[in-house]
């Protein structure tokens, strides 16, 4: 298996504090720009080459590291994508130097063999039912994707954006999901190709998307109902948090495993996450993951969520003394609501158009 570092580097900014990436806000921009001297788009622009310049850095260690997947900071670009400051990277100052720095990005990751992803914040929400979210949300994506493509990456899930569904119902009934699945299509076909060709999904830690409802509804409903098929990211964390049942057993982490990592394109390694909650609060990352991920027949690229990062990453692979931390709590699993995923699916199939793709399998398979 492959492990990913996520974002920053703790082990570099141990060695030094300026090892951050740096940001600035709408009102600290629009103050500087109203200056004689106009200094928000300058300011602006030197915190964005800071940030490019760190990424190439991040990637560097990584191969040093031997971690060979990296999850870019959604941190790089601030205030870029906001609608009214009417930025564009084409034309920000600096802009041949951010253009040649974004695609020096992507030839350090292509040279030393780092694959690359995408995770937007929580806020980007396809299936609002906010025309300005939605709206929102597919500009964000869409730079998102053209920042791949300025770094040279191919449009395909082997650099993939991972959102969330980040809508649920109190009431999670076949009607609902579907409507919610309905509506994230909808916003979603409203972006890029580049976006579409790279847009997964993961499992939540509470509400209606746990790995079951995500795989008959994202997947397979989608599927048949929009042709679209739609690869899941697997968060060992939410699973933990957020359990699925299937004829009144809890589904265990590798039939998740298996059925999430068959979503994805058999020539594609797909990228999941794992991580640790801390003993007192479950949904909240520990500094270091307590175990490994479980060993698949199929590569895996893990990226680690866990808050000491490439410390972490290192210990897992043994690279440091394993030090004594006091196991935690096995947390007891309350199965959901039972689910027949047979009885769904053979429901799904008899009102939809088949897809071209056949994507069948079921979890146990």
């Amino acid at each position: 298996m492959t492990y990913g570092l996520t974002c920053i580097s703790e082990i570099l900014k141990q060695k030094d504090k300026t090892f951050g990436f740096k940001t600035i806000t709408k009102s600290r921009f629009i103050e500087l720009e109203k200056r004689e001297e106009k200094l928000g788009e300058k300011t602006l622009s030197e915190r964005i080459i800071h940030n490019l310049k760190l990424t190439s850095t991040i990637i560097e260690h990584c191969r040093q590291s031997e971690i060979g997947h990296y999850r870019l900071s959604s941190s790089l670009f601030p205030l870029v994508t906001e609608p009214t400051l009417g930025l564009n990277l084409a034309t920000i100052k600096e802009a041949n130097q951010i253009l040649n720095l974004i695609k020096k990005i992507g030839e350090t990751a292509s040279t030393n063999e780092i694959s690359l992803s995408l995770h937007p914040s929580q806020y980007n929400v396809l299936a609002s039912e906010r025309s300005d979210v939605v709206a929102n949300t597919v500009r964000e994506l869409d730079f998102q994707a053209h920042v791949l493509d300025l770094m040279g990456l191919p449009a395909d899930y082997s650099n993939p954006i991972n959102i969330h569904p980040s809508v649920s119902t109190k009431e999670p009934t076949d009607g609902n999901l579907k409507a919610i699945v309905d509506r994230f299509y909808d916003g979603m076909v409203r972006c890029n190709d580049s976006v579409l060709k790279r847009l997964v999904v993961e499992n939540e830690d509470k509400g209606c998307w746990n790995c079951m409802n995500l795989f008959v509804y994202f997947h397979q409903y989608m599927g048949h109902q929009h042709r679209h098929i739609m690869p899941l990211t697997y968060d060992n964390l939410h699973d933990e948090c957020n359990s699925s049942a299937l004829n009144g057993n809890s589904v265990t982490i590798a039939q998740n495993i298996d059925a999430f990592s068959k979503t994805w394109p058999d020539n594609i390694t797909p990228v999941f996450h794992w991580s640790n909650g801390k003993p007192d609060s479950k949904r909240s990352h520990a500094d270091f993951a307590d175990g490994t991920p479980p060993e698949h027949d199929r590569p895996l690229i893990w990226e680690v969520e866990v808050k000491k990062k490439d410390f972490a990453i290192a210990k897992l692979q043994g690279k440091t003394p394993t030090a004594a931390h006091p196991k935690k709590k096995a947390i007891k699993k309350t199965p959901k609501v039972e689910t027949s995923v047979k009885k769904i699916l053979k429901n799904i199939q008899k009102t939809s158009p088949q897809p071209k793709q056949s994507f069948n399998h079921l979890y146990g398979e």
